[in-house]
């Protein structure tokens, strides 16, 4: 197995589509096909299932590709500590990200930090707050935008916070609480709630909340995205608790402001371990950028999983 092998199949996996995936790499789709039937057959397992109109991950590869970031993110830190110039230096930048995030348009940061360096490949991969923070501990990811529950992040990392701000009941426009403006926090404990699962960073400062208001939390309904969280409360089955920022996010629900209500912060997180220039300006003007962002900005478009270069690419035919 030599390095290419393990950036053909990351190129592959990341595009789901052999025809992008030989553009983005600068090679024939056959080329790219064979060499990955190859690396396949060198390790006794299929990494991908294919049909005819699409390319998905097998259990294997997602296996394969998660070692496979360590690896390639391993080469580029080598690579990059020798370079005379650090910001020529060949690159890869692994951001996760919870989504929606109405306060900072990371697009725009990811803009600028490509321009300052060109060489660098920068890929966003929204992602739940726990499975980032694991990952970056483990070097599957150079940085993390996540909401933080308090106590966190995990020993070793560093986290810097972005922003804090009050969350804010949403509820649907035909609820009977839709034409008031305030309510009190223990008023929730009547009513059932959406959240998130729990044990994710953003159930635990919600509970945190809860408890250290004294208020017992009534009936939950879990969901596991900001986006069904949105529908299942604009269907009327509960109410939920959102950052106040994401107003213009969710225009159809109505927001009620809490009195009392607890807050949200949201941290970049790093590993000390895994430090370079790209990753340090990228921090940099996260925190810039949340500092003077207003509270109502729009939420970028993110992909499920991105890479954002300085080319575009073509498209070919799956293979």
């Amino acid at each position: 197995m030599e390095l290419r092998h393990i950036r053909y199949a990351v190129a592959v996996a990341e595009e789901q589509h052999f025809g992008r995936a030989a553009a983005r790499l600068r090679v024939a789709q056959s080329a790219l096909s064979a060499q990955i039937r190859d690396l396949e057959r060198e390790l006794g397992v299929e990494l991908f299932a294919r049909t005819s109109r699409s390319v998905s991950v097998t259990p294997a590869g997602q296996i394969f590709l998660e070692r496979s970031y360590s690896v390639l993110g391993a080469v580029s830190r080598l690579v990059a500590d020798v370079a005379p110039d650090p910001t020529t230096a060949i690159r890869r930048l692994r951001v996760g990200m919870i989504v929606p995030l109405a306060r900072v348009d990371v697009v725009a940061v990811v803009g600028r930090v490509s321009g300052r360096y060109p060489n660098t490949t920068v890929t966003l991969l929204p992602r739940a707050s726990a499975e980032i923070l694991d990952a970056i501990a483990g070097g599957d990811l150079d940085l993390g935008i996540i909401g933080l529950a308090p106590g966190r992040p995990n020993p070793g990392l560093t986290a810097t916070a972005l922003w804090t701000e009050p969350l804010s009941l949403f509820v649907a426009p035909d609820h009977p609480w839709a034409g008031r403006e305030t309510v009190r926090l223990a008023e929730l404990a009547e009513v059932t709630m959406i959240d998130r699962p729990a044990g994710s960073e953003a159930r635990l400062q919600s509970d945190h909340a809860f408890a250290r208001s004294s208020v017992t939390r009534g009936h939950i309904l879990e969901a596991d995205s900001a986006e069904l969280i949105g529908q299942l409360t604009e269907a009327g089955l509960g109410v939920t608790l959102l950052p106040t920022s994401l107003a213009s996010v969710f225009p159809t629900l109505h927001m009620i402001e809490v009195i009392d209500a607890p807050t949200r912060t949201v941290s970049v997180v790093t590993n000390p371990n895994n430090a370079n220039a790209a990753i340090a300006a990228f921090v940099e003007d996260l925190i810039a950028s949340s500092a003077t962002a207003p509270v109502s900005a729009t939420m970028p478009s993110v992909r499920p999983a991105s890479t954002a270069t300085n080319e575009s690419r073509p498209q070919g035919n799956s293979s």
